[in-house]
């Protein structure tokens, strides 16, 4: 057997899901937060925008000048221009020979989509990440690239605002309600980074080490290119709506520079995509002078020419450079393009339907055309046409929901958002004839339809997590929705009565009542989720031909511990060849496999991905429990995370012998209990059924003794069936059997070990240490070379201070929890036996949740259930 070094098992544990706790933790609050900003701007902009008309905002739209969107968008390139000029700069930093198109074209998608997504390191970096990586440059590289990129605007954008801080006009001043005090400290200190930046560049070498990462300063040449560029790229970007507002402004360019980059940093600090809503909040607070429809109307054009129509001609590019890159695989092989189709589908699917949710709830928020109505009213009574705009909102929440599912190729999900959507085309049309509605959605039904091969997975619908993604989503649009219906009937009193208004133009109370029956639908929805606990699962009857290959296979097997397959409470995947298997079983959403597969090793990792994507059919959650040491680089490529369980006690008998000091105290029991005329004896499997009800009647006593109840998976529980398959180790005083314990053999691998070990209440205080010593020296009798004291639960946890919270956890538990399980104790007795001890890990999916569910899934299923769990 392959050893594992102490480095190597540092190494692992510190992959374990409690490392990645206190990031996940982060995130959910970082989510929390934006959505609590977006909430924030948005009731800013309703209550600033309540007394402003749809119609006014328009005409000032149609009325902008030609020249105007001319130079706006003259200014747009500009400064996308200047940004390809950011990529340029750091390739030439990091040392690397690109082409300009190449770094251009890459720069410009990657700005484009970390524009309009937010988080530009992360989004804008993964399509660097995409686009460089096909170009030959590492991790690390483009690493440095991003980091580069975003140091290089921050230089630029904390000169130009400290700048315009210090020399802005005391009227603008005023507006931002800061002292001149503060805001000219603030200046300096802004205009001061860049300058210490250079500085530094200047004249030190010494290198920046982010996390396990090592970034050197760039030389002074590099470092000015660097500021020069993000002034220029930022000045241009002020410009395109500047030019837009200009006939508007009573203030010069260099005063609502200041401004503009105000409101810029708001929206990127807030996390929001965009900064939708924040950037737009700060123009209305710092530009009063300007009307505030005009402004708005402004904004969105600014949006559209600096915003949205970069990201679609980026992702045109995009798609343009994932066609040019599988060409050859789509002429070459109609199933492999499949393949690669096969993985973006569920995605955009998802995408798709959530977007159609989003339609359904903005149309039962907005006001019907009033033409439609009247038409529509001569045919559909009233009550129809209300029950529809009711089921619209319903329909729409359930497809913000089976979004996720749909993600994740749920067939049910599938089937359910076929229905919804044919259900949503049907009451578009009766509740106000909103054709354009029904054709986007019957686009997308068409759509899912002719994906369907692609949604296969049979997990329920309502068992999905709860992730942070699926979660902020939903929030985000529901308060997206709610504020654009309130914008919508801004000019309508409200009142109690509004509720229950029922006529064919009463707009205002239809929206009330979609908005508080889609609110009370997420809720139900959410509730059934935490409530729903069932599961399907496939159906899986082990009969006596199943049984005996199985037999076969642990015959033949090299861990003691495949003879738990023999318990009866498991069931089997198998290979290919018949020849190895994994025995797993299913408690709650995990998919506990126990142990590493069994048979010979040259199939386990097919067999081991066998197991995960049958998991993933059903939408479960794989675990590996107690794994060795050997497999982890297979469970590593799998994506599960690695917790260190404990360690096993394995003693070699070529070594143990009853002369020396080593090994004195054993032999002083053996010769004390021989003395006392107790005596051994291995009886063979087929005798064990003679006494049998001896060994019954000593197990219910020592069951009672402990308070406890029988074990399960991990460990044998006794029954007359499963004792006498198995050779049995027992201790007789006086002609009474005293303690028993049966085998577990593994004749392939020269290993021995012991499953049920018992002793009745009257069994003198060395039975144990005399059991185990002559089971020992049978075993060393019978040629096997290893003897397994089973293993010591959270023994030998690393207690760094950078050690996982599980590790930390854990060792205290070992230490101080004796009123739960002798966890030290244990490892003190086996380990006077001098033992080596071999690690044992749990392999589990990652996230904040995912190890106390496994944890909390795997205890159920060893205890036999969650009333036994805490019972016993």
């Amino acid at each position: 057997m392959a050893k594992q070094s102490k480095t190597d098992e540092i190494k692992v544990t510190t992959t374990t899901a409690g490392s990645h706790s206190h990031s996940r933790i982060q995130k959910w609050v970082g989510a929390v937060i934006s959505v609590v900003i977006l909430a924030v701007a948005l009731w800013f902009l309703h209550h600033e925008l309540s007394d402003l008309k749809a119609e006014s905002i328009l005409e000032h739209i149609k009325s902008l000048p030609f020249s105007a969107l001319a130079a706006a968008m003259v200014c747009a390139a500009g400064s996308y221009a200047i940004l390809t000029g950011y990529d340029a700069l750091a390739l030439r930093y990091i040392g690397h020979k690109l082409a300009y198109r190449q770094a251009a074209q890459t720069a410009f998608m990657a700005f484009a989509v970390g524009h309009n997504v937010g988080v530009a390191a992360l989004s804008g970096g993964s399509v660097r990440y995409r686009m460089y990586s096909l170009l030959g440059l590492s991790g690390l590289e483009i690493a440095k690239v991003i980091v580069f990129a975003s140091v290089t605007f921050a230089l630029g954008a904390a000169l130009l605002l400290g700048l315009a801080l210090l020399l802005m006009p005391a009227a603008e001043t005023a507006v931002l309600n800061l002292s001149p005090v503060l805001l000219n400290t603030t200046g300096f200190l802004l205009m001061a980074v860049p300058l210490v930046y250079l500085l530094i560049a200047a004249f030190s070498r010494t290198p920046v080490t982010i996390r396990k990462w090592m970034f050197s300063f760039p030389s002074p040449a590099i470092g000015l290119a660097q500021v020069g560029l993000s002034v220029c790229d930022l000045a241009f970007a002020a410009a395109t709506l500047y030019v837009l507002l200009a006939p508007e402004l009573q203030i010069g360019f260099f005063p609502f520079l200041g401004i503009y980059l105000i409101a810029l940093a708001a929206g990127l600090l807030s996390s929001v995509p965009g900064g939708l809503g924040v950037f737009e909040a700060v123009l209305l607070v710092a530009l009063p002078g300007v009307d505030r429809g005009n402004l708005l109307g402004t904004v969105i054009v600014y949006r559209l020419i600096y915003y949205v129509a970069p990201l679609c001609l980026a992702l045109l590019l995009l798609a343009m450079n994932e066609i040019r890159q599988h060409r050859q695989l789509l002429l070459d092989s109609t199933l492999k393009a499949g393949g690669w189709l096969s993985a973006i589908v569920p995605g955009v699917v998802s995408v798709a339907v959530f977007l159609a949710g989003v339609v359904l709830l903005i149309s039962g928020a907005t006001p019907a055309v009033s033409s439609r109505l009247n038409f529509i009213a001569q045919g559909v009574p009233l009550p129809v046409m209300e029950l529809s705009h009711l089921a619209g909102s319903v329909l729409g929440v359930g497809l913000l929901v089976l979004a996720r599912g749909l993600s994740r190729r749920l067939r049910g999900a599938y089937l359910a958002a076929l229905l919804v959507l044919g259900a949503g085309i049907v009451v578009s049309l009766l509740k106000g004839l909103d054709f354009e509605e029904a054709i986007i959605l019957s686009l997308i039904l068409g759509f899912l339809w002719v994906s369907r091969d692609e949604f296969y997975r049979r997990g329920s619908v309502v068992t999905q997590a709860l992730t942070i993604g699926w979660m902020g989503s939903i929030a985000l649009a529901l308060c997206f929705v709610v504020w654009v219906g309130l914008v919508s009937f801004r000019h309508v009193d409200y009142s109690n009565e509004l509720w229950w208004q029922f006529a064919l133009h009463a707009d205002a109370s239809r929206m009330l009542r979609a908005s508080l029956l889609a609110g009370l639908t997420l809720m139900s929805l959410v509730l059934w989720k935490l409530l729903h606990l069932t599961r399907s699962l496939p159906s899986s009857d082990t009969d006596s031909s199943e049984i005996e290959r199985v037999r076969k296979v642990v015959s033949q097997a090299t861990d003691p511990s495949a003879n738990a397959a023999l318990l009866g409470d498991k069931k089997f995947l198998w290979s290919a060849s018949m020849q190895s298997f994994i025995m797993y079983q299913v408690s709650g959403s995990s998919w506990v496999a126990m142990g590493d597969p069994v048979g010979p090793e040259s199939e386990w990792e097919d067999l081991a991905w066998s197991f995960v994507e049958m998991v993933d059919r059903y939408d479960g959650h794989p675990v590996f429990y107690q794994v060795s040491g050997r497999t982890l680089s297979l469970y590593v490529d799998m994506g599960l995370s690695l917790v260190k369980l404990g360690e096993d006690a394995r003693v070699s008998l070529e070594s143990f012998s009853l002369e020396g000091s080593k090994f004195a105290e054993f032999r002083q029991a053996l010769n004390k209990a021989r003395k006392q005329g107790a005596s051994f004896e291995v009886v063979p499997g087929p005798g064990v059924s003679a006494i049998a009800a001896d060994l019954h009647a000593l197990s219910d006593s020592w069951l009672e003794a402990k308070s406890t109840g029988e074990k399960g998976f991990s460990l044998g529980s006794f029954s007359e069936s499963y004792i006498c398959q198995f050779d049995c180790a027992v201790v007789r005083v006086q002609g009474s059997i005293v303690a028993f314990a049966n085998l577990w053999a593994a004749p392939a691998g020269g290993e021995l070990s012991v499953d049920l070990m018992r002793y009745g209440h009257d069994a003198p205080n060395y039975v144990m240490d005399y059991l185990f010593t002559e089971l020992m020296l049978w075993g060393k009798s019978q040629d096997y070379q290893w003897f397994d004291l089973g293993m010591a639960p959270l023994s030998g946890l690393e207690q760094h201070p950078q050690a996982p919270l599980w590790n930390k956890f854990g060792h205290l538990l070992f230490n101080h929890g004796e009123n739960f399980y002798n966890f030290e104790g244990l490892r003190n007795y086996k380990k006077k036996f001098h033992p080596q001890w071999q690690p044992r890990y749990l392999a589990c999916p990652e996230g904040l949740l995912s190890l106390p569910r496994t944890l909390l899934d795997t205890s159920r299923l060893i205890s036999g259930g969650m009333k036994q769990l805490l019972t016993k």
